[in-house]
């Protein structure tokens, strides 16, 4: 046998090797996917509140950093008198894209009040999405 077909056979094993590898400690982690999701989640909800972009999650996958002002309303219309930073966290977006959504349609759909933000009766008239 050629050298060069007895190398690129040593890889095949090899890689082999390391795929079934990687399987076995796939199958060892999976227990432990819920509290990577759960810890993701505070991380980025702490970010948030801090006001600097999502963080990465261990899976690789970015958390959003944009929010529609639709979501936004949304949550203030279920929680009356919300805070922007905590809309942020509960969003899991920076507080600065909530307070932006805020300001911008004041009056509109938002009303700032003394106790926080609340939306205005009929604000859904305003919505892009039907």
């Amino acid at each position: 046998m050629p050298s060069s077909q007895k190398t690129t056979k040593g890889f095949a094993t090899g890689r082999e090797a390391l795929e079934q590898e990687l399987a076995d400690v796939q199958t060892r982690l999976a227990p432990y996917d819920e509290l990577v999701v759960e810890r993701d989640r505070l991380t980025n909800a702490i970010a948030a509140l801090d006001g600097k972009a999502s963080v990465e999650s261990s899976t690789g996958a970015s958390t959003k950093k944009r929010v529609r002002w639709e979501a936004v309303a949304e949550y203030v219309a279920e929680n009356s008198g919300s805070m922007p930073a905590e809309i942020a966290a509960a969003l899991e977006v920076p507080s600065q894209n909530v307070q932006m959504h805020l300001s911008r349609n004041e009056g509109t759909v938002f009303e700032k009040r003394r106790d926080g933000w609340h939306t205005i009766d009929g604000w859904e008239a305003h919505r892009r999405d039907g």
